[in-house]
C-alpha cells in the first residue's frame, strides 16, 4: 500500500512539473493599473510578424500573392483588434480600466505579435476540435505610462490560439477575443 501511494505521489508531482505554462505571464512591473478607473489607449502592432512555418514577414508574404492580399489580411487584423477592445471591456467584470483607440489617455498598451500562424481553412470542412486550424499568435505587450514615457509592466503571451474559420477574418477575430480574455485572467 505504501508503494502504491508512493508512485501516485511521484506520479501526480511529474505531471504538476511537466505541466504546460500559462498563455500570459508577467515579466516585469505591476498589473495595478489595470485594476484602477483609468483609460488605456491600444496600439497593436501586428502587420508585419513573422508567419509561422514561412519564415519571412507578413507584409513580404502577402504581397508576394498581390497587394490586394495583403491589404485584405490588414482589414482582417483591424477587424480583430475591434474584437479585442469590445471583449476586454464587455467582460472586464470588477476591473475599472477600460481599452481605447485614443491618443489622449494617460496610458498606452501596446501589442507587439512577434509571430503568427494564420490557420487554415482545412480543419473547418473536416471537422475536427473547435481550435483546430485557428490562428495563433505570440509576442508581449508593454503597459506605458504617457506622462513620464516609462513601462509600468510587461506581459509576455504564448500559443494564444482561436477558433477555426473558413476565413482569415474570423480566424483573426477570434484570436484577439482570446487574447483579450487571457488579458483579463492575467489581471484577476
Amino acid at each position: 500500500m505504501k508503494r502504491v501511494f508512493f508512485l501516485l505521489v511521484c506520479t501526480v508531482s511529474c505531471v504538476c512539473g511537466f505541466a504546460k505554462s500559462p498563455f500570459m505571464s508577467l515579466r516585469s512591473g505591476s498589473l495595478e493599473t489595470f485594476k484602477k478607473e483609468v483609460s488605456i489607449n491600444v496600439v497593436i502592432d501586428d502587420f508585419d510578424p513573422i508567419i509561422d512555418g514561412r519564415f519571412q514577414g507578413a507584409k513580404d508574404y502577402y504581397t508576394a500573392q498581390s497587394q490586394t492580399a495583403y491589404s485584405e489580411f490588414c482589414a482582417d487584423l483591424a477587424r480583430g483588434h475591434e474584437s479585442f477592445l469590445s471583449y476586454y471591456n464587455i467582460e472586464r467584470g470588477a476591473i475599472k480600466s477600460t481599452l481605447v483607440k485614443s491618443g489622449d489617455a494617460p496610458y498606452t498598451l501596446h501589442v507587439k505579435v512577434m509571430l503568427m500562424n494564420v490557420g487554415n481553412a482545412g480543419a473547418s470542412i473536416i471537422g475536427l476540435s473547435h481550435k483546430a486550424g485557428g490562428a495563433l499568435i505570440n509576442g508581449k505587450m508593454e503597459l506605458i505610462d504617457n506622462a513620464t514615457q516609462k513601462v509600468v509592466c510587461e506581459i509576455e503571451f504564448n500559443d494564444i490560439k482561436g477558433m477555426r474559420s473558413p476565413i482569415f477574418r474570423g480566424r483573426a477575430i477570434s484570436v484577439y477575443r482570446y487574447l483579450a480574455d487571457a488579458l483579463l485572467k492575467t489581471i484577476q
